[in-house]
């Protein structure tokens, strides 16, 4: 049996005309380890699928943890297979999480949302969102976010190619540091990403009242990159 032959990425940035794949990654990046995607649970009542909610929040530039332009796309023979957001963070902890509710408003109106059912989103999205977020206080220059491979291109090397294009940009940003962070029980990515971090700081299930599995943060330096 011959070995199987390594691919090789292209990687570029994100562009409107990605909205649909970013979408479709950020349902597969929210998933791990619970099975589905919470924003499956927030839109609830709504009559809006998952996937029409988020292409309404690219659309409208309503995300907190990275615009558009912040995602990178990797492509292998011209078809996009995965993506992250690379981008820098509030200084402060983001109370209102991933979604901008600022922009909500911008939302329901491209949705056709009723005041009673932007409503009714908006309290599912601040029930779950709301008391302390110190945990999402940046530990670097940099985040990365909504880290996802495309189900059929998994096991390909891509997790790992998609980290070293996120290094490059953030470099190439002037950046000297580098953030990630992971729930506890999504063991694929938590073996990703200590390939290349160093574990910062982690928040155990007490510190949710044992209502979540708990989290780990990641820093590496921007100088160096970790073998």
């Amino acid at each position: 049996m011959s070995m199987q032959q390594k691919i090789t990425p292209t990687v570029r940035a994100a562009t409107a005309q990605d909205i649909p794949f970013l979408a479709k990654m950020d349902v597969e990046a929210s998933k791990p380890p619970f099975g589905t995607s919470f924003w499956d649970e927030l839109l609830e009542g709504t009559g809006t699928d998952t996937l029409t909610f988020l292409e309404a929040m690219f659309r409208e530039a309503a995300s907190n943890w990275g615009d558009v332009s912040d995602f990178i796309i990797l492509e292998s023979d011209g078809v996009p297979v995965a993506t992250c957001a690379v981008f820098k963070p509030e200084p402060t902890p983001a109370s209102e999480g991933p979604l901008n509710l600022g922009k909500l408003d911008q939302i329901a109106w491209a949705l056709s949302w009723s005041d009673d059912t932007k409503n009714t989103f908006r309290a599912a999205y601040e029930k779950v969102w709301s008391g302390d977020t110190g945990f999402l206080k940046p530990q670097a220059d940099l985040i990365i976010e909504t880290v996802a491979v495309a189900p059929d291109h998994r096991g390909k090397g891509f997790g790992t190619a998609l980290m070293q294009a996120a290094f490059t940009r953030g470099r190439d940003l002037g950046a000297n540091s580098i953030g990630i962070m992971v729930i506890h029980g999504n063991d694929g990515a938590q073996a990703l990403y200590e390939k290349h971090f160093e574990p910062f700081a982690t928040f155990h299930g007490a510190y949710f009242d044992h209502e979540f599995p708990g989290l780990t943060k990641y820093r590496a330096s921007l100088t160096q990159e970790k073998e």
